[in-house]
């Protein structure tokens, strides 16, 4: 009886071994948020070292993206990328730019539209609570939301994640962690 609780532990440990090395190998490529990638056209050569790439610099806001599209355009050692990715929780996807050159990805542009609608109605909310900005949107529409990363916001704010919010003529860049506006816009000039 010892023998089979001894050649039971050692296929136990084997196949936990196995298994744990095959999940982390797929975790590698592919983060958890990601559930479907797709590369539209003629997927490049080195399309596996440019998603590891793409997975330290693209992440949602605070949901999943259901669906990456990836496309490209140049050889394998110059191209622009351009990668849209879309989530259930959105009508709007997120949109990223980049240049891919000696091995290294750039981002050169981006529009990130993919926030939840929860956290949307949060930063309008939040934008709506100045006063002056409440009273220079009447009449305005429906306004936009998009997500800033660190590296824009630093220079109107500080290094993290902002949501900027636009109607007409008018923008407010929110802080949703302090829940405060922390910048505005007007056409013809800033507001604060």
């Amino acid at each position: 009886m010892d023998k089979k609780i001894i050649i039971t532990l050692i296929l136990l440990i084997v196949g936990l071994g196995i298994g744990l090395a095959l999940d982390q190998e797929i975790s590698s490529v592919r983060p958890v948020w990601a559930h479907n990638v797709q590369w539209l056209g003629e997927k490049p050569d080195n399309a596996k070292s440019i998603e590891e790439l793409l997975w330290f610099e693209i992440a949602p806001y605070k949901t999943e993206y259901d669906i990456v599209n990836i496309s490209s355009k140049g050889d394998a050692n110059e191209m622009r990328i351009s990668v849209i990715a879309r989530s259930v929780d959105s009508e709007k996807p997120d949109i990223y730019d980049y240049s891919y050159q000696n091995n290294e990805l750039l981002l050169t542009g981006y529009l990130l539209e993919a926030v939840p609608q929860m956290f949307r109605n949060e930063a309008i909310g939040i934008a709506l609570n100045d006063k002056d900005l409440a009273t220079s949107i009447r009449n305005s529409g429906e306004p936009s939301v998009k997500r800033i990363l660190p590296k824009t916001s630093e220079k109107f704010y500080a290094p993290k994640i902002l949501l900027s919010v636009t109607w007409k003529g008018i923008s407010a860049l929110v802080d949703p962690d302090e829940r405060k506006v922390v910048q505005v816009w007007r056409e013809g000039g800033t507001g604060k």
